[in-house]
């Protein structure tokens, strides 16, 4: 998109991928141009995304509520796990979380000081924005959202905002053009969208993403960690904080009856949580009880991990689970210290510092577990084959068979080609199911057979398959994923 300037239709390997709408790679794109084709251009949208989030939150908080329990929502927001580590990933989570927030803050706003022209305008943009970034669940999140919130706060206000006409011609003309223009090009994407991306997810297994029925309150306390069990939860929660646990409700009755699930899909739901943990801290003797909880599971973290270190647990076998595992010995000298922090603060009777020790948490172990985390993501990333590429291809063609990396091809800068038959190495499912289509149309650029002359100048093959080196090419890449040959010297 970004060297193209063609920005309404997503594509992959150089073909048409409409898994996801077009809003959030446009932003790539635009933050491309601005940054150049790096990691820092990709990842710019989704931390500007975080950021913007941590904002919103701070500013309607701090209006409605004090700014003690807006600058406690923000720090427990900022330095839970899931939240700081997607900010970072180049995935449409962290933009959508950003809509969702604006929604129910604007629907907090709507219950205390009444409709508003700007504010439904704005309410209805976030859902415009939502649907161009992830499709059709927008609309899930702002409907069954909006009825959670009104169960919370047992009144029917939140549900008003629905009824707006003028909100629905917005999201049909801006949102709903683009699905048509998309159609009129992609006959087949209405049903993709609405059906197998929307209904046959939830529905079926199809998707291979099912998960046992604890996986969604399995993600929501340790995505939190370790406030989601050191805060001293309160029933008594602020109008603001119960439409946010609306569309909490929404998301675990959703996810949980879904097939499909994934961690980040339940990012949304941590502004709200850290909005009502905030309260709880700062309500009256709650940073006490925070802090004798904090402690508590300071001190148990740090011996199990202390028992891991002493052999009591086996790691996995995998060599990246192997480093993660030797680091249990640092993290659970370091899980005391926080623990031995928390309890001095209690002895002092300034209870309030426990919270330093809290939002140290995941700063203190991305420290520590960095360097090999950052290593485990070097074993996934595409980077490193597409620099062997760019140092031996000299302009030439690369073409990738039955094996296909889209962090190697960005790495790269250019087209490449690929050999497939069904093309399932894209990983998009669109494209999986709609080959044939797309093959009629002339949309479909993967060979199933070598082409004869051979153009290649390098060949990207599976390492599982065990290749035998291709006549006239020595390796110049290898790892546990692929292999490239080059030709020539």
């Amino acid at each position: 998109m970004s060297s193209s300037g063609s920005i309404l239709i997503p594509t992959l390997a150089d073909m048409p991928y409409l898994d996801k709408p077009p809003a959030f790679f446009a932003a790539g794109a635009l933050a491309m141009r601005l940054c150049g084709a790096t990691p820092l251009g990709a990842r710019l949208p989704s931390a500007i995304a975080g950021a913007v989030t941590l904002w919103l939150l701070g500013l309607c908080v701090v209006r409605r509520l004090s700014q003690r329990t807006a600058l406690t929502a923000i720090g427990l927001l900022a330095t839970a796990p899931l939240f700081a580590i997607l900010s970072t990933y180049v995935i449409f989570d962290m933009s959508l979380t950003l809509c969702v927030t604006a929604l129910w803050l604007l629907i907090s706003e709507e219950l205390e000081r009444g409709p508003g022209v700007l504010r439904r305008l704005a309410m209805f943009a976030a859902v415009t924005a939502g649907v161009l970034i992830k499709g059709p669940v927008m609309l899930a999140w702002a409907l069954g959202g909006s009825l959670g919130a009104a169960l919370l706060v047992r009144d029917r206000a939140p549900l008003r905002w629905l009824a707006w006409g003028w909100g629905w011609m917005l999201l049909l003309g801006v949102a709903g053009g683009w699905f048509a223009w998309a159609s009129s090009r992609f006959p087949e994407y209405p049903h993709y969208a609405f059906i197998e991306e929307s209904f046959e997810r939830m529905s079926t297994g199809s998707f291979h993403r099912e998960q046992p029925p604890w996986f969604v309150p399995l993600v929501l306390v340790t995505g939190a960690l370790p406030w989601s069990l050191a805060t001293p939860w309160t029933p008594r929660l602020s109008q603001w904080s119960r439409v946010g646990l609306g569309f909490v409700l929404f998301a675990v009755v959703f996810f949980t009856l879904s097939r499909s699930k994934l961690a980040t899909y339940l990012l949304p739901c941590f502004p709200p949580l850290a909005l009502a943990a905030g309260e709880a801290w700062t309500a009256p003797h709650g940073a006490r009880r925070g802090a004798w909880r904090a402690t508590l599971l300071y001190a148990a973290l740090a011996g199990l991990l202390a028992f891991t270190a002493a052999g009591g647990i086996s790691p996995a076998k995998a060599p990246a689970f192997q480093d993660i595992f030797a680091l249990a010995g640092p993290l659970a000298a370091a899980l005391a210290l926080l623990a031995a922090l928390v309890s001095l603060g209690i002895v002092a009777k300034r209870a309030e510092l426990a919270m330093i020790p809290v939002l140290a948490f995941t700063p203190v172990v991305l420290w520590i577990a960095g360097p090999a985390l950052a290593g485990y993501a070097r074993m996934q990333s595409g980077e490193p084959l597409g620099r062997a590429i760019s140092a031996v291809a000299r302009g030439g063609a690369v073409r990738f068979e039955r094996c296909y990396s889209a962090g190697a091809q960005f790495a790269l800068g250019r087209s490449v080609d690929l050999l497939s038959d069904r093309g399932s190495e894209t990983t998009s499912t669109y494209q999986e199911r709609y080959r044939d289509t797309l093959l009629r149309r002339g949309q479909w650029r993967p060979r199933s057979e070598v082409p004869s002359p051979d153009p290649a100048t390098v060949i990207v093959r599976p390492a599982r398959s065990a290749p035998v080196v291709p006549p006239g090419t020595h390796t110049v890449f290898q790892d546990a994923r692929f292999v490239a040959y080059a030709r020539g010297p």
